[in-house]
This record gives C-alpha cells, sequence and structure tokens, in this order.
C-alpha cells in the first residue's frame, strides 16, 4: 500500500521554556499517528566521532514521518504552522519491494588487483577476481565507506596464505572473509555487537569460509596471537586498545589501523609508536586515513623494498 511522509524542520537547540524542540517534535509526529519518525542532520554538518559519554545531535534537523495513506496532512500542516517548525513538504511514498530497492543501489566493486565485494544480483567476469558476496544489511561494511575501501586494499595487496587474522570491530564480516578469501588460514572476528556477530556468520557461510571464521565478542579470543589484526573502528577505542591489540600480535605480525579521520592520526600513531610498533604505510582517501605497522624492523625492511 502506499504511504504518506511529512517532514518539518527544526533547532535542536533549548527554546525559551527549556523544552526540547526535537523531543517536542518527534512526539508530536507519534501522536499524530506516524509509523516511524526519522532525524537527519539538515545542514550538511557531520558529527564523525562522539567524546566518550556524549550523544550529540546536529543543530539544524529535519524529522520526517512515514504516516499512513489515509492521514490528514493539511490538518497535520495546519498544526504545525501554530509552533516554531518549519512544515516542509508532504510526499506520497508507493510501496515497493523495498530489499530490492536496497540491492539495486549496490554494483560489484574492486579493491587493489584481484578482490572485488559483488551483491548477490550481480557477476564479476573478470579473469583471476577475487570475489565476496555481500549484500547490505543491519551490520555495518559493505565496502562503500572509506575506512572499509582502505583495509580492503590493504588485504588485496598483503595477505600471505595461510596467515592467521584477527578482524576486531568485523561489523558484517566484511574483513575477515576478504582475508580468508584472498588465502588467508583463518580468522577471528570480534564484535561487542551480537547483530555483527551474527551477520559475519551468515555471510561467511554465503562465501563457503564459514569452517575458517570464529566470529565472537571481545575477550574470548584474547588467548591466541595472531600475524595479522585489522581493526576499522574509531581514533579513541583504537588509543584505548593499543596495549590489548599490539600485545595479540605475532612476533612479525602485521596491525592495521582505520577508522581514524587525517586529524587524528598523530595520536593513534603516538599509541602505537610508544608500544614500540614502526608505521610503514599509511593511506587516505575522503578525509579518512588507513595505517599499517610492524614491531619488526627487519620485517619492515622486506614491505618497503
Amino acid at each position: 500500500m502506499p504511504w504518506k511522509t511529512i517532514a518539518a524542520g527544526t533547532s535542536t537547540l533549548a527554546s525559551g521554556d527549556n523544552s526540547d524542540p526535537l523531543n517536542v517534535l518527534e512526539t508530536f509526529f507519534w501522536d499524530s499517528g506516524a509509523v516511524s519518525v526519522t532525524v537527519v542532520d539538515a545542514e550538511d554538518k557531520p558529527i564523525f566521532e562522539p567524546g566518550p559519554g556524549e550523544t550529540p545531535v546536529w543543530e539544524q534537523v529535519t524529522v520526517t514521518g512515514l504516516f499512513d495513506d489515509n492521514v490528514n496532512v493539511a490538518k497535520i500542516e495546519a498544526a504545525l504552522a501554530d509552533t516554531d517548525f518549519q512544515f516542509l513538504y508532504a510526499e506520497t511514498l508507493v510501496d515497493k519491494i523495498w530489499e530490492r530497492e536496497w540491492l539495486n543501489r549496490f554494483e560489484p566493486m574492486r579493491f587493489g588487483r584481484r578482490l572485488w565485494v559483488c551483491p548477490s544480483n550481480h557477476e564479476v567476469e573478470e579473469e583471476n577476481a577475487v570475489v565476496m558476496k555481500l549484500d547490505p544489511g543491519l551490520a555495518f561494511g559493505t565496502g562503500t565507506h572509506a575506512t572499509t575501501h582502505l583495509c580492503l586494499s590493504w588485504l588485496d595487496e598483503h595477505i600471505k596464505p595461510n596467515q592467521s587474522v584477527m578482524d576486531f570491530g568485523c561489523g558484517s564480516g566484511i574483513l575477515g572473509i576478504a582475508a580468508l578469501l584472498l588465502g588467508a588460514g583463518k580468522v577471528a572476528a570480534i564484535d561487542n555487537d551480537q547483530q555483527a556477530v551474527n551477520a559475519t556468520v551468515e555471510n561467511a557461510k554465503r562465501n563457503d569460509v564459514a569452517s575458517k571464521i570464529l566470529p565472537e565478542l571481545p575477550r574470548s579470543a584474547y588467548n591466541d596471537t595472531y600475524d595479522v589484526i585489522i581493526a576499522n573502528i574509531l581514533a579513541q577505542p583504537l588509543i584505548d586498545l593499543s596495549g590489548t591489540l599490539s600485545d595479540l600480535m605475532n612476533p612479525d605480525a602485521h596491525i592495521v589501523l582505520s577508522g581514524v579521520m587525517v586529524g587524528q592520526k598523530s595520536w593513534v600513531k603516538a599509541a602505537y609508536e610508544a608500544l614500540g610498533l614502526v608505521f610503514y604505510a599509511e593511506t587516505e582517501m575522503d578525509g579518512w586515513v588507513c595505517l599499517a605497522a610492524t614491531r619488526s624492523t627487519a620485517h619492515l625492511g622486506e614491505e618497503q623494498s
């Protein structure tokens, strides 16, 4: 059946009576019969990494309610006119097979020389291609974000046969699965979100590598060491976990760190250099950086040659 979307704009700054305008507008939509309410940035001012304990929102937001098609749009618009909120638009949303609409946005993507991430409704014909079948889902990671792109490109160039890999903050499992398809021997896929662990299991099955990947919650995989540790999370957690992650490295291991903005890289590097690691590679994309290090300077020479 068709739906109606109704959108209004507001500031999130406290009003004269100290009420929260965003909460008031959201509550208004719910009370008016909305089946869902969405809040998005109205000014293209992204918030990349909140501080510990912070839950910031944008100063100007667009709030959109999804309603049954028979909603009285004129009544809602008239009610908004009596407030400080700005009525923006009302649209009819034709019902579709939304799963298919979502998939249609994604095309096969290439990373490095061999590796491809391919939605299930596409094929890759290129000779010698290493193809991962992956559809977008609830857990983060399809290769579209710069940090994932940088990590996948590193794996395509550097992974060696039978290496052990830890994918810390695995999300959809994309990095660990890529490592296995490129020749790694085993992967520990770590995430503190059970939904991500579940998604990793399903995606590993789809790519026939489930027997080589061990999806786990943190700490359960801290009793082993690895040839490659790849952590695509955020700068502050990478700094906080520097001791833990470096302790999980084999003597000649590589550690790959991403989810780091260019302006944050010196802080992250300092935390790991203080533990004796040497950074040998740094790649950037769209304001994000991927850093690679090892603790063995002899091994570093081999990488740079």
